[in-house]
C-alpha cells in the first residue's frame, strides 16, 4: 500500500513526538491523533508502529494493549493490521485467546474490547477469573500484564476512537495495572481536555481534512438541502416526505449518466435513513415511513429487488451492496449503516427528521465521504456528496461544525444565467509529488564523487587493495576496523534510548571490540545522525524517508570498491564520521548537495505526470457557498454570470474587492463578470513558478470579465503590499507567457491595482511596479 504525502508526514510527526514523552520521567503521557475519518487513522497507526521496530534512534523493550470500544471495531482494527502487515512484520498481534501465553513479548500488540474492561459482568469476571494459570492471587488478565511488565517491557495504551470512552471506576483499575508510559488515542474528534493535555505536552499530532480531500480520499464537498430550502422551492402541494425522495431520485439518475459519461462502472447509491421513532400509530389509516418509501420507489419504476432494506427486524438484498456496481439503487435503514459500515459509492443522503427527539445523526455522513476510486473525476458533480433533509438549517450546522473539522456543508448556491453563454480556457490542477528525500538515484550521484575524490578509476577491472590504500593515502584511519570501548568514548549522537549509554558503561575491557549487533545499531544512528545533522539547505533531505537510501548507496560503494568486509568498512566510516575533520562525512555532504538539481528535475519530470490539464467551462453552470457566506447586498448587482452573488461579510482584502465589482457594475462595456474561487479542480487555474518555495504551483486570478466586443479579462486585484511582491511578479510574468499559448479568444491579463479610486492595470511581460506606476495604465482607456 502506498502512503500519501500527509501520511507519511504525520507518521513522522507521531515519530518525533512519541520519541520526545519518552525521555520524560513521568508515565501515562498523551499522545493524541486527530484524524478525519477516511485518512486511513488504523494503517498510519499501523505503520508508525511498524517503524518503530527499526528505529535507528529508539530500540527500547515496549509492547501495546490496543483498546477499542465495540466488539466490531475491535474486530476491524485488527484485521486492518493483519491486513496491512501482510504477516510479515516483527510485531505480533494478539487477542483474548493469546492469555494462555501469560505474557507479551517485545513489539506485540494485545487488543481487546473496551466494553469488557469497563462493565463488571460476566465476560469481564470470566477474563479475570482465577485459573491454573494465576498466581499471587491475581486474575489471568492481571497475570498476563504483570510477567509482562516483570520482563522489562514497557507498555504503551492505544485507544482507538477515544472520543467514545467511557471511563469506570473498574476502568481505571485496568489502567493502573497497565501503567503505560504512553496514553496514545485515536479519533476524528478528540475531547477538548485530551487536545489541552497533548498541546502541553506538544504531542496533538492534526491532519486537516484538507489534505485527505487533495489526496483525493473523500470527496471535497457536502451539498445540503435543509427544511427551510425545500419550504422555499416545493410545489405546495406536494408532500414534503415525498419531495426529499423525489430530490434523491433525481440526483442519483444525473450522477449515475455522469458515470455513464466516463465509462465507468459504478452505480451511485442513495441512502434513507428513518426516524428512530417510525411507528405505525394506526395500521388502518397510515402507512409506516418504510412502506411509504418502498411504495413511492416503485411508483417510480425502482424495481423492488433494486431496494436494499438494512433494520434490526428486517433485512434484504444487501448481498454485496458494497460492490461499486451493486445493482442495489437504495438501502433503507435506521443506524446500522451508521456505524463502522463503508461503501464508496453512496453519494446521496436522505434523512427524515425524527418528531419526538429531533437531532441530526452525524455519525452517518461519515459512510458517504470516500471515493470509490481513491481519487477525483473531470466532473465536479462526482466530488460533491449530497444531503437532503427536513431537519432545520441551523441543526444540521451545528453538528457539521462541531464534528466534521469545519468542513462546513454548502448550503446556498447560485446558477448560471440563462442568457450566459460560457467560454472554455484551459485549466490545470497539480497534486504534491515532492517528498524532499533521496531517491535510489543517488547512488549514481554518491559513486561519481567518491571516486572522483579518491581518484578510482571506474574503466579498468577493480581493485580493491588499491583502492583501500587510496583512502589512506586520503588521511581516513583504514585500520581502525573495529569499534572499542575506547573509540566512542565521546561519541555524541541523537537517540532516545540508552544504547550508548550501556556501551560506555558496562563494558569491563576497553580494547574489546563490540558486537555485531551493536555494530549495526551504532552504524545505522551514525548514518541517521549524519542526515539529520546536515545545515546547508542544498543538503536537507527528509531523514525518515531518506537515511536508509543513502546506507544502501554508501554499503554499495564499500562493497563495490573497497571491501566486501561489512564489519570492516561500517568501522571505518563510523569512526571517521566521529572525527571534526572527517573527510568521508564532508565528501558525502557534498555529494547530498550535488544531488539537489538532478533530484529537483526528477521531481519536475514526475510533476508533468501529476499534472491534470482541464478544459474547463467559464463561467460554472452552478457555485456552492456555506454559512460563512452572505447575500451580497452592499448594492444592486446585474452583472454577475450567476444569481444571486454571495460573499463572505469579514475578510481584510473585501473593500478592494467590492470596490473592483461596483467598477464592473458601473461600466457599460462590461458584458458579464464572475468571480473566480482560489482552490480545486473546478475553478480556473495556471501553473507558474515560485521563486520563493522553488517549485510550481497554482494561481487562481480572480475575475474573468467578458467585454461587450468579446475580449476577455482575466485580472487579479491586488493593493500597494501585494502588488509589490515577488509572487505577485512571478504570476503575472507567467501568465503573459500562458496568454499568448491561448488561440481561441482575445485574452488579456492584467494586475489591477486601485491608486487614488482609480483602476491601474499591468499587462508587460517583465513585470516592474515602482511609486511613480510607469508600467501601469489606466483599466477604463484598455476597456
Amino acid at each position: 500500500m502506498h502512503l500519501k504525502k500527509f501520511q507519511e508526514d504525520t507518521i513522522e510527526k507521531l515519530r518525533k513526538a512519541f520519541l520526545n514523552l519518552w525521555q520524560s520521567d513521568k508515565r501515562w503521557l498523551p499522545l493524541v491523533l486527530k484524524a478525519p475519518t477516511w485518512s486511513w487513522k488504523t494503517i498510519m497507526t499501523a505503520e508508525f508502529l511498524r517503524q518503530l521496530v527499526n528505529d535507528p534512534q529508539f530500540q527500547e523493550k515496549k509492547a501495546y494493549v490496543w483498546i477499542t470500544f465495540s466488539e466490531e471495531l475491535y474486530s476491524q482494527s485488527k484485521k486492518k493490521l493483519f491486513s496491512y502487515y501482510d504477516w510479515a512484520s516483527e510485531i505480533n498481534l494478539l487477542d483474548l485467546n493469546d492469555l494462555s501465553k501469560k505474557r507479551m513479548k517485545e513489539n506485540n500488540i494485545f487488543f481487546i474490547n473496551w466494553q469488557k474492561v469497563k462493565a463488571s459482568n460476566k465476560d469481564w469476571r470470566k477474563l479475570r477469573k482465577e485459573t491454573e494459570y494465576s498466581i499471587w492471587d491475581k486474575w489471568i488478565f492481571d497475570e498476563f500484564i504483570i510477567n509482562t511488565q516483570k520482563d522489562w517491557i514497557e507498555l504503551v495504551l492505544i485507544i482507538d476512537e477515544a472520543h467514545t470512552q467511557v471511563w469506570t471506576s473498574l476502568a481505571d483499575e485496568i489502567v493502573d495495572l497497565i501503567n503505560p508510559k504512553i496514553i496514545f488515542k485515536i479519533t476524528a474528534t478528540p475531547k477538548s481536555e485530551d487536545v489541552s493535555e497533548a498541546i502541553e505536552y506538544d504531542s496533538l499530532v492534526n491532519v486537516k481534512q484538507d489534505d485527505v480531500i487533495r489526496e483525493w480520499l473523500i470527496k471535497e464537498k457536502i451539498l445540503t438541502q435543509t427544511k427551510e430550502d425545500i419550504e422555499a422551492i416545493k410545489e405546495t402541494e406536494i408532500d414534503q416526505d415525498k419531495f426529499l425522495i423525489e430530490l434523491a431520485y433525481n440526483k442519483r439518475e444525473e450522477l449515475k449518466k455522469y458515470y455513464e459519461e466516463l465509462d465507468l462502472d459504478i452505480n451511485p447509491l442513495v441512502l434513507i435513513q428513518l426516524p428512530n421513532d417510525d411507528k405505525k400509530e394506526d395500521e388502518a389509516l397510515s402507512k409506516s415511513k418504510l412502506e411509504f418509501i418502498i411504495s413511492y420507489l416503485i411508483e417510480r419504476w425502482v424495481k423492488k429487488q433494486q431496494v436494499a432494506i438494512w433494520l434490526s427486524e428486517k433485512k434484504e438484498n444487501l448481498e454485496l451492496i458494497e460492490k461499486n456496481n451493486s445493482p442495489k439503487n437504495f438501502l433503507i435503514f435506521k443506524q446500522a449503516a451508521a456505524t463502522g459500515w463503508d461503501c464508496p459509492r453512496a453519494w446521496v443522503l436522505v434523512m427524515f427528521r425524527e418528531i419526538k427527539n429531533p437531532s441530526f445523526h452525524i455519525q452517518t455522513v461519515w459512510r458517504i465521504l470516500r471515493m470509490p476510486l481513491g481519487f477525483h473525476f473531470d466532473i465536479p458533480e462526482l466530488n460533491r456528496w449530497y444531503l437532503y433533509t427536513n431537519y432545520n438549517r441551523n441543526d444540521v450546522l451545528k453538528d457539521f461544525e462541531k464534528v466534521l473539522w469545519n468542513n462546513k456543508p454548502f448550503v446556498y448556491q447560485s446558477k448560471l444565467k440563462d442568457n450566459i453563454t460560457p467560454i472554455t480556457l484551459d485549466s490545470i490542477y497539480l497534486w504534491r509529488t515532492d517528498y524532499n528525500d533521496l531517491s535510489p538515484t543517488f547512488e549514481n550521484t554518491l559513486f561519481e564523487t567518491l571516486n572522483n575524490y579518491f581518484w578510482i578509476n571506474t574503466n579498468s577491472l577493480i581493485n580493491q587493495t588499491e583502492n583501500f590504500n587510496k583512502l589512506l593515502s586520503k588521511w581516513i584511519n583504514v585500520n581502525a576496523d573495529k569499534i572499542t570501548n575506547s573509540m566512542i568514548a565521546d561519541v555524541e549522537i541523537l537517540h532516545f534510548d540508552h544504547f550508548l549509554d550501556d556501551l560506555k558503561n558496562n563494558w569491563v575491557d576497553i580494547n574489546a571490540s563490540i558486537s555485531l549487533w551493536d555494530l549495526e545499531r551504532l552504524y545505522d544512528l551514525t548514518i541517521y545522525n549524519f542526515i539529520t545533522s546536515q545545515e546547508i539547505e542544498a543538503r536537507k533531505y527528509a531523514p525518515a524517508r531518506s537515511w536508509k537510501a543513502f546506507r544502501n548507496s554508501i554499503n554499495s560503494w564499500f562493497l563495490d570498491y573497497i571491501t566486501n568486509e561489512r564489519p570492516i568498512f561500517k568501522a571505518i566510516i563510523i569512526n571517521d564520521f566521529q572525527k571534526e575533520d572527517s573527510v568521508l562525512r564532508n565528501i558525502c555532504s557534498k555529494a547530498l548537495e550535488n544531488y539537489k538539481p538532478i533530484r529537483l528535475a526528477e521531481v519536475k519530470e514526475k510533476e508533468k505526470r501529476s499534472e491534470d490539464k482541464i478544459s474547463l467551462s467559464i463561467p460554472r453552470n452552478e457555485i456552492f457557498y456555506t454559512s460563512d457566506y452572505n447575500l451580497f447586498s452592499d448594492f444592486e448587482i446585474n452583472k454577475s454570470a450567476l444569481f444571486p452573488f454571495y460573499l463572505k461579510p469579514n475578510y481584510s482584502w473585501r473593500v478592494n474587492e467590492v470596490w473592483f465589482i461596483k467598477y464592473l457594475e458601473e461600466n457599460n462595456k462590461i458584458d458579464w463578470w464572475y468571480k473566480n474561487w482560489d482552490s480545486w479542480r473546478e475553478f480556473f487555474a495556471i501553473k507558474y513558478f515560485d521563486t520563493f518555495k522553488q517549485n510550481d504551483s497554482l494561481f487562481y486570478p480572480d475575475w474573468i470579465v467578458k467585454l461587450n466586443d468579446w475580449r476577455i479579462l482575466i485580472v487579479d486585484t491586488k493593493d500597494w503590499n501585494t502588488a509589490i511582491s515577488q509572487d505577485t511578479k512571478d504570476k503575472a510574468e507567467e501568465l503573459q507567457k500562458w496568454i499568448k499559448s491561448q488561440k481561441w479568444f482575445s485574452i488579456v491579463w492584467w494586475i489591477v491595482l486601485n491608486v487614488w479610486w482609480e483602476w491601474k492595470v499591468n499587462n508587460k511581460e517583465v513585470y516592474n511596479i515602482d511609486k511613480d506606476y510607469k508600467d501601469f495604465i489606466s483599466l477604463s482607456d484598455v476597456i
